[in-house]
């Protein structure tokens, strides 16, 4: 399987609650549709002491490989969940993961 990690930071004006609120809820309804999506984990990033994380979120999309990957992207569904990314997100980095579990 191919996995991306997606490294999210809220937008400036949300609340930490009301960006795992939207991501969680609107967010998800959205990107668990698209084609292709074989599982799909969000994480919240809890806030360490006396600081603000980079991310406040990070999100884990499995495919079967990476040309299921790219159709998903480009669907219809994949392009709504880009844009709706721009709802509760002022940035999104995507990384190409290599998993491997150690037991």
């Amino acid at each position: 399987m191919f996995k991306i990690m997606i490294l999210l930071t809220k937008k400036q004006a949300m609340s930490d609650d009301d960006f795992a609120r939207y991501l969680l809820g609107e967010h998800v309804s959205v990107a668990k549709k698209m084609p292709g999506l074989r599982k799909y984990v969000v994480n919240i990033v809890q806030k360490p002491p006396n600081r603000e994380p980079e991310y406040q979120g990070v999100s884990e999309l499995w495919f079967d490989d990476r040309e299921s990957m790219k159709k998903a992207f480009s669907s219809t569904q994949g392009s709504l969940a880009q844009k709706d990314t721009e709802n509760f997100a002022s940035k999104s980095i995507t990384l190409f993961i290599d998993e491997h579990e150690i037991n």
